[in-house]
């Protein structure tokens, strides 16, 4: 039997040569069914432990399904899984998030969403599980009031900004990092 090289080559970038297992992502610890990651061993660079890592995602991002959640948002579920699953206290993490532009939407409560795009928000979910982990969330205000979003149509979790310029900036300036995909 031949084998392709193509093949073997497509092949290896799936499984982990290591073991000759296919390598799939793993939940926990800090959530179960929202953030999966991958374990790397060896890896170079990892924080140290005591390390207090502070963030803010800037999040404009609108999926191409209308029905999915923003997988932005779950990025901030991996940053934790990620770092407390590497040995950082969940309690040295700091993260905060700003949506604006395009995913300005996914701050609405699901009977705002279900007036506005017949479903409910599939974003609630994500934003609670952060909220119960200390994540501050903003939504631009700019950005709202062009939408025609009103405070009452937005989730409790999230707090309403001047505007996501502002929250950057002044996140920025407390230390956080910005991370913008």
């Amino acid at each position: 039997m031949k084998i392709n090289i193509l093949t073997i080559i497509f092949l290896s970038l799936f499984y982990n040569t290591g073991l000759g297992q296919i390598t799939k992502p793993e939940y926990g610890p800090v959530f179960d069914e929202i953030g999966a990651t991958y374990d790397i061993e060896n890896a170079d660079f990892v924080p140290d432990s005591t390390f207090v890592l502070k963030a803010i995602f800037d999040i404009d991002y609108m999926p191409k399904d209308s029905l999915a959640s923003n997988s932005l948002i779950s990025s901030l579920h991996r940053y934790l899984n990620m770092h407390v699953k590497n040995g950082v206290k969940e309690s040295n993490i700091s993260l905060a998030f700003v949506l604006h532009g395009a995913s300005t939407k996914d701050a609405l409560t699901d009977e705002a969403y279900m007036r506005k795009y017949g479903i409910k928000n599939p974003n609630t979910n994500l934003i609670r599980t952060l909220s119960e982990h200390r994540v501050e969330m903003y939504i631009c205000g700019q950005s709202a009031t062009h939408a025609g979003i009103s405070k009452s149509e937005i989730l409790p979790e999230i707090k309403l900004a001047l505007s996501a310029m502002t929250v950057l900036t002044i996140y920025q300036s407390e230390g956080y990092s910005l991370i913008k995909f």
